[in-house]
């Protein structure tokens, strides 16, 4: 392999870290306290549930169509 690919790569890799991390961090030096334990309590129960949104829009069609249905056999 050719090791100059490789290293750009990785520097852009690095770079690309280097920029979320410190973008991350101003965003939490701009808040109050309150607000960054919201935001990792937020992220904590998204990586507990990461699908928990569509799952409950699953849920709420599912149970339209359930309903739909049943008006649809209660009609006939």
């Amino acid at each position: 392999m050719d090791t100059t690919k490789i290293l750009f790569v990785l520097c852009i890799t690095l770079a690309a870290v280097a920029i979320l991390n410190a973008a991350i961090f101003a965003a939490l030096r701009r808040g109050n306290e309150t607000g960054q334990i919201e935001l990792f309590q937020r992220a904590v129960r998204r990586s507990r549930q990461p699908w928990q949104s569509e799952d409950d829009a699953l849920n709420e069609l599912s149970k339209r169509v359930e309903e739909l249905k049943r008006k649809d056999d209660h009609d006939q």
